[in-house]
């Protein structure tokens, strides 16, 4: 297979726990990137968080952010953007409030919490991503029960299943593998050129669409079941060793 895309999530994957990029990650991304392969980053993280991580590997290609729900070329053009309805947005805030739920709002403007003290729910902002966060495992596995039953969200539970630690919330359809069709569709790539890397639940069905699916080995045991083959460790530089063989592979 020759390979056209490599989508790198960020966090757990391609960056270090101090949110930096190793030497031997850097320098087989680069590779990557001028040997004619397109690289993307695939993060759950607001744009804003983003931009330095571009700068440093000078990637020339859109970024999709905020687990999809945008993607921005790299010059920081927007490309596409999908908001939750004002109608979800209450419904989510008025969960959160009933199961006594902190929330951080991933808006287009900008990220807020709700511990802020600020009444989110009537700023005039554009949502795109919600992440719930409790202490109390109860109430965020309530919160998510009767949010799934609206069928108008699309959420990912974090954490032991059955009592999530945190939960996404965003709008029905959107997701990295989502994303990653649409900007594989404005390049003219097939998904089965695309290699995928990532490390948590929110790439679980980016790693499936991928054709190849790479989980790192730090990834919980169902990631890893729905990737086609295991990364080493995030710590140990496993998307650039990952990229070196298959780069040698590919040349071979």
């Amino acid at each position: 297979m020759s390979w056209k895309m490599i989508a790198l999530d960020l966090d757990g994957t391609l960056l270090d726990r101090n949110g930096n990029i190793s030497d031997e990650n850097a320098e087989w991304v680069r590779k990557a990137q001028y040997s004619g392969i397109n690289v993307v980053l695939v993060s759950g993280r607001h744009r804003m968080r983003i931009a330095p991580i571009i700068e440093k590997l000078d990637l020339r290609l859109p970024v999709i952010t905020t687990n999809g729900c945008e993607i921005w070329s790299a010059e920081g053009h927007l490309l596409d953007r999908n908001v939750l309805p004002w109608k979800d947005v209450e419904i989510v805030h008025l969960f959160a409030f009933q199961h006594n739920v902190n929330y951080r709002a991933y808006c287009a403007e900008g990220v807020f919490d709700s511990d802020q003290r600020q009444h989110l729910a009537q700023m005039d902002y554009s949502w795109l991503k919600v992440l719930l966060k409790s202490d109390n495992r109860r109430s965020l596995t309530d919160a998510y029960e009767r949010l799934h039953a609206t069928k108008r969200l699309e959420l990912t539970a974090y954490g032991t299943p059955g009592e999530p630690q945190q939960i996404d919330v965003q709008p029905k359809g959107t997701g990295k593998a989502a994303a990653l069709g649409k900007l594989c569709g404005m390049l003219g790539i097939c998904k089965e050129e695309v290699v995928a890397f990532g490390d948590d639940r929110n790439d679980i069905e980016m790693l499936r669409w991928a054709g190849l699916g790479i989980a790192m080995g730090n990834a919980p045991d169902d990631v890893k079941a729905a990737a086609d083959t295991v990364a080493p460790h995030y710590l140990d530089s496993g998307v650039g060793r990952t990229i070196a063989r298959i780069m040698r592979h590919a040349s071979a």
